[in-house]
C-alpha cells in the first residue's frame, strides 16, 4: 500500500522545478565583506530570506558558523559581519 501511495505521489509531482537565482551577489557598501565571507557556503538569496535579526543575533550566528561549522572567517571580518548582515536586511 505504501508503494502505491508513493507511486501516485510521484505521478502527481511537478515535472519541473524552478530554483531561485543563486548567481545574485550582495550589493552596497558591505558587498565585498559579505560576498567574500558568506557566498562560499550560502547563496545571497538564502541569507536575505532569513528572518530579520539584530547585529547581536547575527553575531551569535556568525560565531556558531565559525566554531561549529568551521567557517573560514577571519577575526577582523567576524567582528564586522554582524552589523553588515543586519544592515543588508534593512535593520
Amino acid at each position: 500500500m505504501k508503494a502505491l501511495i508513493l507511486w501516485l505521489a510521484l505521478l502527481m509531482a511537478p515535472a519541473e522545478f524552478t530554483l531561485p537565482d543563486d548567481d545574485v551577489q550582495f550589493a552596497g557598501p558591505d558587498a565585498d565583506l559579505l560576498n567574500a565571507n558568506c557566498l562560499s557556503c550560502h547563496s545571497a538569496s538564502m541569507v536575505l530570506l532569513q528572518p530579520r535579526m539584530s547585529a547581536e543575533q547575527w553575531g551569535h550566528t556568525v560565531e556558531k558558523m565559525r566554531t561549529v561549522y568551521k567557517a573560514p572567517v577571519e577575526d577582523a571580518d567576524a567582528a564586522q559581519l554582524p552589523a553588515a548582515l543586519a544592515r543588508v536586511q534593512g535593520d
